[in-house]
């Protein structure tokens, strides 16, 4: 099988899982919010950013680290490499995950009263906090698996584990909720913390079984920790800076809200909107993106390595163009369908306006996310990080300023000016790194267009529209635009020339 076989074929197995995924996750926040309300999301946002930020101190830059290290040992055959550079990693992943562990646990309390308000929090963190070395462990193997091209494993433990979390979830999360939203949110942040740790092991289970048959020789190398280190912690500490950011904007957001006009609850309960319910639903189409991104990172690392710039150029061109192409039609369809979409998942008007608003940043958004991947690959991980710091530091300026006088559309408007200042600083170091030609104009009209046709004939089709339309009917229509979208692309490239390079070779506009 070749390299770009086995690409796709990885690629677009964990688009399927992580779509299947994605949409799961979608409902079940639904369903945990018409449990728990709105307020109650919020809560458990808030609880979950504190604990992104412990899970970034606990395996910041140790899953891109092993998936480079593993790719590029492999690019410079050096295959027996291999197992040492995984133990060392290992070793360095539980170090830190043992001791974020220890502090959000003995400091759970401290953090729940001063920078979260409210004491509820205290024991979800601890709950949360038992989870982190699973975490580590998680991210480390499938980095592994990731760099030798064996996703399908990572795909089966995902699907598995999440399933059941799920299952769980939906038939024991109705009983938790009697004993009222705390109870609730304890229940969900113990039930996460089991799954991690089930995750964890059958991951171990099955490196274990991988790596003798991949490595047999008994001299196998000793792979210096430094390495390690000079690679993981660079990245680690700048996304310890940029995670604590995050948490204060995070966390200040209810409290400007708060100077906005709105009470404790109804802050509470915007910033669940927002974040726990329109943010899935933007995300949710990048789950493709996202799956081929993380595929892109060993790719260009063995490329680099082999300093193989024609590959880099082409690879680019094609992730860019493509990511154009499908970003700009996500954000059609999406604002069309936006209020129905509010509606249908979370009977939420806000949640239909909020979707209509930020599906502007949806190319912007997606096309950033597989820049940082390119970059991570040829070894521009740190800068990439540095823009991320920067990018925080200027949000929490701007949700202080922004939102005690807009409320939460200001925050709305903080998304969109802060995505496009790290896509414009990323993509112009892409540029110096790499030479690439893409013409966005013919790369954006096309599926500008076809989206509008599609989404126009969709209208004309379906009578029922808005707020009316049920779940049924929405999907049907949504399947409908999507064929309609992909058939107006085709069209459109069969009236489209071909391009010429200046070396003469041919280049399809799609």
């Amino acid at each position: 099988m070749t390299k770009k076989t086995l690409f796709f074929e990885n690629g677009i197995l964990l688009t399927a899982v992580a779509i299947v995924a994605r949409t799961v996750g979608i409902f079940f926040n639904a369903f945990v919010t018409k449990t728990v309300g709105a307020a109650g999301m919020g809560l458990f946002t808030l609880i979950m950013t504190v604990y992104g930020f412990a899970v970034t101190f606990a395996t910041a830059g140790i899953g891109l680290a092993v998936t480079r290290l593993v790719a590029k040992a492999i690019g410079e055959k050096r295959e027996r490499e291999v197992p040492a550079v995984v133990k060392t990693c290992l070793f360095y992943a539980l170090l830190f995950s043992l001791s974020a562990a220890a502090i959000l646990f003995s400091l759970s309390s401290v953090i729940a009263k001063g920078a979260l308000s409210d004491e509820r929090a205290a024991l979800p963190l601890r709950l949360l906090s038992l989870s982190l070395p699973f975490t580590a462990l998680i991210v480390v193997i499938g980095g592994y698996f990731t760099a030798i091209r064996k996703v399908k494993r990572n795909a089966a433990v995902q699907v598995v584990t999440g399933g059941l979390k799920i299952l769980i979830t939906l038939f024991k999360i109705g009983k938790a909720a009697e004993g009222g939203t705390v109870a609730a949110v304890r229940f969900l942040c113990g039930l996460s913390t089991l799954f991690e740790a089930i995750s964890a092991f059958v991951l171990v289970c099955l490196f274990l079984l991988d790596a003798p048959i991949r490595h047999r020789e008994r001299d196998v190398a000793r792979y210096p920790k430094r390495k390690v280190f000079a690679l993981a912690f660079p990245l680690a500490l700048s996304a310890y800076i940029r995670s604590a950011l995050v948490t204060v904007e995070h966390i200040l957001i209810p409290k400007c809200l708060e100077k906005f006009g709105q009470s404790t609850e109804s802050a509470l309960a915007s910033y669940g909107v927002l974040h726990g319910m329109v943010v899935p639903l933007i995300l949710y189409p990048m789950a493709a993106l996202s799956s081929f991104a993380g595929l892109l990172i060993p790719e260009f690392a063995e490329a680099h390595a082999e300093k193989n710039n024609e590959r880099m150029t082409k690879i680019t061109e094609r992730a860019l163009g493509a990511t154009i192409v499908f970003a700009v039609g996500v954000s059609v369809c999406l604002c069309y369908f936006s209020e129905e979409l509010g509606y249908c998942v979370y009977h939420s008007y806000e949640a239909g306006y909020y979707t209509a608003v930020l599906c502007c940043v949806i190319p912007i958004m997606y096309l950033d996310h597989v820049t940082d991947a390119i970059l991570k690959g040829i070894g521009e991980q740190v800068y990439s990080m540095w823009v991320n710091i920067t990018d925080a530091a200027l949000s929490v300026l701007l949700v202080l300023i922004l939102l005690p006088k807009l409320g939460i559309l200001g925050y709305a408007v903080v998304i969109a000016a802060m995505e496009g200042y790290n896509f414009l600083l990323s993509f112009l170091r892409l540029k110096k790194r790499i030479a690439f030609r893409l013409s966005l104009p013919s790369t954006v009209l096309p599926p500008l267009l076809a989206g509008a046709c599609g989404t126009l004939l969709c209208r004309a089709v379906f009578k029922i529209n808005g707020r009316a339309t049920d779940g049924s009917l929405l999907l049907l229509k949504m399947i409908f635009t999507a064929a309609m979208f992909f058939l107006f692309l085709w069209i459109f490239s069969l009236f489209s020339s071909r391009k010429f390079r200046k070396n003469g070779k041919k280049q399809l506009l799609f």
